[in-house]
């Protein structure tokens, strides 16, 4: 069992559980029955009903996947991305006016999709099921920042400035020695001071030929500084550091921490979520960090998960202000547990998201 919502709900889906609701076009009460299968026409009242959605039996109803980011905005994205990165080792060359404005154009594309569905959380396994870290870590960075800037209320064009900083922040480490990128163990000293200069060397090389402009520049000199003052390169604090990069540097530290590098395992979704709330007020602004926690669902509608208590079940609801805690279906039988609201459920914490590849049917996400 597993809830979708109303909007998703597709012909021949199988109901898990009763609904009750009333129909204005018909004037009376309806009721739809565990074990009946969605017809358009029923899908249509639950639309006029104005239903959130139904729990729908996992066993006979595949979830269609509502992906946000399709597959061609991903691969132009990464292509220039890649393109501008080369650009960017090649001195002799530089980075481009063009590659700036096939940025830009992806920036508005990941804009108008992000916008299109405010109400979905973006489910990080989705934007992180690729192996090229550098490029697509910048891909998920700025989707991330994106939907961050979108909850905060930011204009379009605040958005594509915002956007462009995340897809462009991470370029500096394409001139960073691979064996010092990719090495296994702790870097030295001059090592990390190598690394900690490559904000500086993508931003100054952008704004040298007039690529872009301050706010985009800050956000990515500032993407590693920290409200207390203890990031790099700069070690500015506070409100010195631009509204860009405290928001790229929560999307960046999230995307980092949960992604596999030779150095380290990658965390579990709950672990770097706690991380980043447990840096709000010292590292991160508490603002940026509540809008993010709005936006990114650690265990997205659908996810088979492990609970402390032995069982697996299916994540059914989502609570913004509780990420940590959905409303979750135990998996053969009918039991379900908020783990948000039901006091008896105040011992039970989900310990593992389970494998995509091991679920009985598709996600929904971005």
């Amino acid at each position: 069992m597993v809830f979708v919502r109303t909007e998703e709900l597709l012909s021949g889906m199988c109901l898990a559980r009763d609904i009750h609701f009333y129909d204005m076009s018909l004037g009376s009460a309806v009721i739809m029955k565990k074990g009946q299968k969605l017809t358009d026409v029923n899908i249509t009242q639950l639309l006029g009903a104005k239903l959130d959605g139904a729990y729908v039996d996992t066993a006979t109803s595949e979830v269609r996947i509502v992906s946000s980011i399709n597959q061609e905005i991903r691969r132009e994205a990464i292509s220039n991305i890649h393109s501008l990165a080369d650009n960017f080792i090649d001195s002799s060359k530089g980075v481009q006016k063009s590659d700036i404005e096939a940025i830009g154009t992806t920036a508005q594309d990941l804009i108008d999709s992000l916008s299109s569905k405010k109400d979905i959380l973006i489910n990080i396994a989705d934007i992180k099921m690729y192996d090229d870290y550098t490029y697509h870590h910048s891909l998920s960075v700025a989707i991330m920042s994106i939907a961050i800037g979108i909850e905060l209320g930011l204009t379009n064009q605040m958005l594509k400035e915002l956007g462009l900083a995340g897809l462009l922040h991470d370029i500096g480490k394409v001139a960073i020695p691979i064996e010092i990128i990719n090495k296994p163990g702790k870097l030295t000293p001059e090592e990390f001071d190598i690394v900690k200069m490559h904000p500086v060397h993508a931003a100054n090389h952008l704004r040298e030929r007039n690529l872009v402009n301050e706010n985009i520049y800050a956000g990515i000199v500032g993407h590693h500084e920290k409200l207390d003052g203890s990031g790099y390169p700069l070690k500015i604090s506070g409100k010195e550091i631009h509204p860009y990069a405290r928001i790229l540097m929560v999307a960046d530290v999230y995307d980092a921490l949960t992604s596999n590098r030779p150095y380290r395992t990658p965390s579990p979704p709950n672990e770097a979520i706690e991380y980043v709330m447990g840096g709000m007020g010292t590292h991160f602004d508490e603002r940026v960090v509540h809008a993010f926690l709005r936006k990114v669902a650690p265990y997205p509608v659908g996810s088979k998960v492990k609970l402390s208590n032995g069982e697996t079940a299916y994540v059914m609801k989502n609570y913004p202000d509780q990420p940590l805690r959905p409303m979750v279906a135990v998996i053969g039988n009918d039991k379900t547990y908020d783990l948000s609201w039901d006091l008896n459920c105040l011992n039970i914490v989900i310990t593992e998201l389970l494998e995509e590849k091991k679920l009985n049917r598709t996600l929904i996400n971005m």
